[in-house]
């Protein structure tokens, strides 16, 4: 039996590989792919996937094999990799029409069943545009006003949490950010430290976060897998396809279902499900508009609070290894607020040099340093290079914003370098939160909770490093390979 099946998949692979050569043949007019290394027989570049900070990988490779558009291939999955803001902006932006698909792969089908309920990761079709303009609705930069008090609110109460136990500042973090997003989507404001739905949340987004980068399973590249019995080396991927399905149905039912009963018993706080349950039946005009509520909600609150805490993290990170920026805010602070009195959303325009440090924020560490992978509907021909049909599109964020044509000095967190000194540097911005038709829409109200919380945390405290019992400070350890704060071990003392 087992011989039977590994001469099906050494038949299935070679097939696969003789179909590629003879299709790219007929396609391409011979034109290459963007280069990359060299793919080995039938296994193409399997061997050569990057397993640890792929961002970096490919920055050598453009390096090594010559350009900013770099390429791998394995048994027909083609990844393609934009290592600049010029070829990003050339592809995502300017051909945005046929790159603003999502990459459809093996492992994302299997969790999903082929349906696409969450519209970040739909296709660019009228269903997905459908979803996008009822979020639009609701967190533009207008609406996004109406949120203001619960962030102000969330910000001040974290502040005598962290003045008490300053050594879980992460904790207290997470807690506000939580609690903001799950306020604004479903009015459930996070009163304890193991709140159900935010411990639901970070489960889900251990797992769903793993599936932004697709070299991250093999089963991507070798969808024959899916065929083998899950005895057999390489299946291992069934129980993680088993556990995101379980969280996906868990974060958008449990949520949505306590609102329902609250709105039946009137006890439900406004929110963006609220609102939209009670116009059921004029938003789109589709049958299954509760459908688009459920599920529009669910990515907010999935993707809101944990975007918001580490951009927090790199900030105080900033702050610890860049005292002098940290002095000149609370000098713009004390200017605008004096010493007695919190910020609020009414200073926001007076506060030119923290939005410099938010700007700084997104560049100097972006939470995402590859973005989330787009996928071209058409085959393209850039600069020479064949780009097929289906071809994974990664926006390396992380080189991008590294990039030391656009910001000099790029190691260094220098608010300053948007004061326009350097006209030709990009929004960091406009590359933290995606490209065009596809940008994160929940943008602006992430970004008023950082300032919010940004300003809150430097009107009362100093950050500094933390000191053993010698009284010598613990050294930070700052990977700047590494975009995620969380993965910097941060030792702090936060002193009012």
């Amino acid at each position: 039996m087992l011989d039977s099946i590994v001469v099906t998949v050494v038949v299935a692979v070679a097939a696969v590989f003789l179909l590629r050569q003879w299709n790219h043949s007929r396609r391409s007019g011979g034109l290459p792919f963007p280069p990359g290394p060299t793919p080995e027989p039938f296994i193409g570049n399997l061997r050569h996937i990057p397993k640890d900070k792929p961002w970096v990988t490919y920055v050598q490779w453009g390096k090594q094999y010559g350009g900013e558009v770099v390429s791998f291939e394995s048994f027909g999955t083609r990844v393609v990799v934009l290592n600049s803001a010029r070829v990003a902006s050339d592809l995502l932006e300017k051909r945005g029409a046929i790159y603003s698909d999502r990459d459809q792969n093996s492992m994302r089908k299997e969790i999903t069943g082929g349906k696409w309920v969450l519209f970040s990761q739909m296709n660019y079709t009228d269903e997905f545009r459908k979803h996008r303009k009822v979020v639009n609705a609701a967190f533009n930069p207008t609406a996004v006003r109406a949120y203001y008090s619960c962030q102000e609110k969330e910000a001040y109460t974290l502040l005598p949490r962290l003045l008490d136990d300053a050594k879980n500042y992460s904790n207290h973090l997470r807690r506000a950010t939580a609690s903001i997003v799950l306020t604004v989507t479903y009015g459930h404001e996070v009163t304890t430290d193991d709140d159900d739905l935010v411990k639901l949340n970070e489960d889900a987004m251990q797992h769903n976060a793993q599936l932004i980068d697709p070299t991250n399973f093999l089963f991507n590249f070798v969808p024959v897998l899916r065929y083998l019995p899950s005895w057999m080396p390489g299946t291992g991927f069934r129980e993680f396809v088993r556990l995101c399905r379980e969280y996906n149905r868990q974060t958008a039912e449990i949520p949505f279902g306590i609102v329902k009963e609250q709105m039946v018993s009137g006890t439900a706080q406004p929110s963006y499900t609220t609102k939209l349950l009670e116009e059921q039946g004029s938003i789109t005009g589709e049958e299954d508009e509760e459908g688009i509520i459920k599920y529009t909600a669910s990515l907010m609150y999935a993707a809101g609070s944990d975007t918001t805490l580490m951009s927090l993290k790199s900030f105080i990170l900033a702050m610890l290894l860049f005292p002098d920026v940290q002095k000149k805010i609370q000098a713009e602070l004390d200017s605008v607020l004096g010493r007695d009195t919190l910020p609020t959303f009414s200073d926001h325009d007076f506060l030119p040099y923290l939005h410099l440090c938010a700007m700084e924020t997104m560049r100097w560490k972006p939470v995402a340093p590859m973005g989330v992978p787009h996928a071209v509907q058409h085959d393209d021909v850039y600069e020479g290079m064949f780009i097929p049909e289906g071809s994974t599109i990664i926006a390396n964020q992380w080189a991008i914003l590294q990039d030391e044509n656009m910001y000099p000095n790029p190691k260094r967190f220098w608010p300053e370098r948007w004061d326009g000194r350097f006209p030709d540097a990009r929004d960091s911005r406009m590359f933290a939160f995606g490209f065009n038709r596809r940008m994160c829409p929940g943008r602006h109200l992430a970004m008023n909770s950082f300032f919010i919380m940004a300003a809150s945390l430097l009107a009362v405290f100093n950050i500094e490093k933390a000191k053993d019992a010698e009284g010598n400070e613990i050294p930070v350890v700052n990977d700047m390979e590494c975009s995620e704060a969380f993965n910097a071990r941060l030792a702090t003392d936060i002193s009012s």
